[in-house]
């Protein structure tokens, strides 16, 4: 995890500050102790499910599993509230944040209403206080806690376009070195391949019209061994610079599976890799995307990319049909080859809950 991403997570853990109200209901009220005991209870589980959240769960792209903890939360919050006798709208405004952060905007703007009504009236059952104050109270709690819910998705819409904003500035750069590379490619093969051939015939034509033992003989044909050598080598070399890379495979994927009408997310943190490494991680986001448009039946795709004690892991997952791994044909085996040839591994298989997961662990420098 990046340092940005850390102080984002202990800045949203931070907000369980807001069960302070519940908390000094424990030393400052005279509870009996086993509502105490299940009020503890309670604010471990709320505090382990936000807290699980903020540092791994944020990543997860199931809305069941968002809609669950929001749920979830939400219920504890009012135990929280019913066991201190302090009801509050504190508890609730964390599933608001959990809503507005991690569901898609529909669901995000139907949850976070239900979630402020609960907390505006809770307060206020049961209170002998005349109507006109209830209702503005509620209104006002309501209101808050809304915006609240607004708020928080403003900061996911704001964090999802500063990473498109860096995703694209990487793509430029990266786009620009393709160019380049594509740009030498040519020349090598124009220039050089060109020359070089014209040598090598006519170096050939040369030393069949010479007798054989005819001085300067050997020296022909030397010339006419070192043109094809050197036509090989740039062959070769222009070969290993049309290599496929992680930009260009990306923008394939994308279109491709647009095209099928395959949902795409990409997360990309693999950073510098060497040429061979990258022309591997390429090739295995060709193959994971092309299984998954021929074979999984998915409407989602997820590739991700990223580094890890000096290996890079690149995953292509799917919530497909899901297959076993060992029945795929050629194209995996063909991977597999070229993942081993540079030290890495490759595993492919059904996932733990829908869908199929391809994962290559390569090391981000071949010695």
């Amino acid at each position: 995890m990046r340092w940005a991403a850390r102080i984002g997570s202990l800045f949203a853990l931070a907000w369980l500050v807001l069960l302070n109200p519940v908390v000094g209901a424990i030393f400052h009220l005279h509870l009996p102790r086993e509502r105490v005991a299940v009020l503890v209870a309670v604010l471990v589980v709320y505090s382990a499910g936000y807290a699980y959240y903020c540092l791994w769960g944020y990543r997860r792209r199931d809305q069941r599993f968002v809609l669950a903890l929001v749920a979830g939360l939400s219920l504890l919050a009012l135990a929280a509230n019913e066991l201190s006798m302090v009801r509050t709208a504190n508890p609730y405004l964390i599933p608001v944040l959990v809503a507005g952060f991690g569901l898609t905007p529909g669901r995000a703007l139907t949850a976070i209403p239900i979630i402020a009504l609960v907390s505006a009236t809770e307060p206020f059952i049961g209170l002998t206080v005349p109507p006109e104050e209830i209702v503005a109270g509620a209104l006002t709690l309501l209101f808050e806690v809304f915006l609240f819910g607004l708020a928080a998705m403003g900061l996911r819409y704001l964090l999802e376009v500063q990473a498109e904003l860096k995703a694209a500035r990487a793509q430029v750069a990266r786009l620009a070195v393709e160019e380049e590379r594509a740009r030498i490619s040519r020349d090598l093969h124009d220039l050089l391949g060109h020359s070089l051939s014209l040598i090598a015939m006519n170096g050939e034509l040369a030393s069949r019209a010479m007798p054989e033992g005819e001085p300067g003989g050997t020296e022909v044909r030397e010339m006419v061994r070192l043109a094809r050598e050197g036509l090989r080598e740039v062959r070769e070399a222009v070969s290993g610079y049309r290599q496929p890379t992680i930009a260009a495979e990306l923008r394939a994927a994308r279109t491709a599976l647009d095209a099928a009408g395959i949902q795409l997310d990409v997360e990309q943190a693999a950073g510098a890799l060497s040429t061979e490494t990258e022309a591997v991680v390429g090739w295995a986001i060709r193959e994971g995307v092309t299984n998954v448009i021929r074979h999984s039946g998915a409407t989602h795709c997820s590739i991700v990319l990223g580094r890890h004690d000096g290996h890079v892991q690149a995953d292509v997952l799917d919530d497909g049909q899901g297959r076993d791994g060992a029945v795929l044909g050629n194209g995996l085996r063909g991977l597999t080859e070229r993942v081993h040839a540079i030290g890495g591994h490759l595993e492919a298989g059904r996932r733990d809950t829908r869908g199929f997961r391809l994962r290559v662990t390569a090391p981000v420098a071949n010695s």
